[in-house]
């Protein structure tokens, strides 16, 4: 009896070995199928093979997105597709849940979150330079609709307010605080003049959209073209029913910095300064040089 228990130990032992091998196998196999179906797509991936105008892929040199979840979602699209040479010149500090009104509080502040960089948090005017942007693309919003609208507002315009203290030369555009799924919008207990929703997302780009205007600041809207009739966020281009996006999205984010590098006739307002000022120099070296005497030193027999 103990031999017969002792070979169907074996036996069930070896048949154990055999489907977890099997299982194993068939997972490895499943990884590298998706694997290969995922590169097969990305390699037919509209962007991926677009034919860049080389003065869009210039104007978004030295560029760098700071944002919150929904831009770090396309931090994630643009590393998959970094053939493509507009979104190879991008650079992103990114980060789920990240918030003007967090930013705004010192660093150690408990239970407050900050840009993490090199093992350690750091403000935005800080990241700023450290990765040697020179024009500076913002985010966010969507962390903050929460509190009073004109508060949003003016946390908004202090966020910028640092950055450009602290790097004068920077060029600023805002991109707009995207929509919300239209079943996950909520009323705040108590208030009626403003809620989690797309109504005061609206509020606030109008708002941030006049300022840009008034400080010369640019303004990209991408809030809109990825809206549904109703204004919310398209059904078409949101992955969780709330307010992240998915690849037909961020193919439209694409499309947007083509068309806002167009509308700025491809020179930030920083270049174009930079560059006034070279020819400036140059044109004065150049009248000097005209206009420079050069003495006849006589020569000694």
């Amino acid at each position: 009896m103990k031999k017969l228990l002792k070979k169907a130990a074996i036996i069930a032992l070896a048949s154990s070995m055999i489907v977890s091998s099997g299982i194993i196998s068939m997972a490895e196999e499943t990884a590298a199928a998706q694997e290969t179906q995922a590169a097969t797509e990305l390699s037919q991936d509209p962007v991926v093979n677009a034919q860049e105008d080389q003065r869009v892929v210039d104007f978004y040199k030295d560029s760098l997105i700071i944002g919150d979840s929904v831009a770090d979602g396309f931090r994630r699209y643009a590393i998959a597709r970094s053939a493509n040479p507009i979104l190879a010149n991008l650079k992103f500090i990114t980060m789920p849940s990240y918030s003007m009104d967090e930013e705004l509080k010192p660093i150690g502040t408990e239970g407050v979150r900050h840009l993490w960089y090199g093992g350690a948090q750091h403000y935005a005017y800080e990241m700023v330079g450290i990765m040697g942007a020179k024009h500076v693309y913002i985010s966010l919003g969507l962390n903050d609709i929460q509190g009073r609208p004109s508060e949003v507002f003016e946390n908004y315009k202090t966020y910028i307010g640092q950055i450009k203290a602290a790097n004068p030369d920077v060029d600023i555009t805002i991109i707009s605080t995207t929509y919300i799924y239209s079943s996950h919008q909520s009323s705040i207990k108590g208030v009626k003049s403003w809620a989690f929703d797309n109504d005061t997302v609206r509020k606030l780009n109008a708002s941030m959209q006049e300022y840009a205007a008034q400080n010369g600041y640019g303004y990209i809207d991408i809030a809109n073209r990825l809206a549904d009739a109703n204004g919310n966020l398209n059904p078409v281009y949101c992955t969780d029913q709330k307010i992240h996006q998915n690849d037909d999205a961020y193919a439209i984010w694409v499309q947007c910095l083509r068309e806002y590098a167009a509308a700025q006739n491809y020179v930030h307002a920083n270049d174009a300064a930079a560059s006034a000022g070279e020819t400036a120099t140059t044109e004065t070296t150049a009248a000097g040089s005209e206009g420079e005497v050069i003495p006849v030193v006589p020569v000694q027999a």
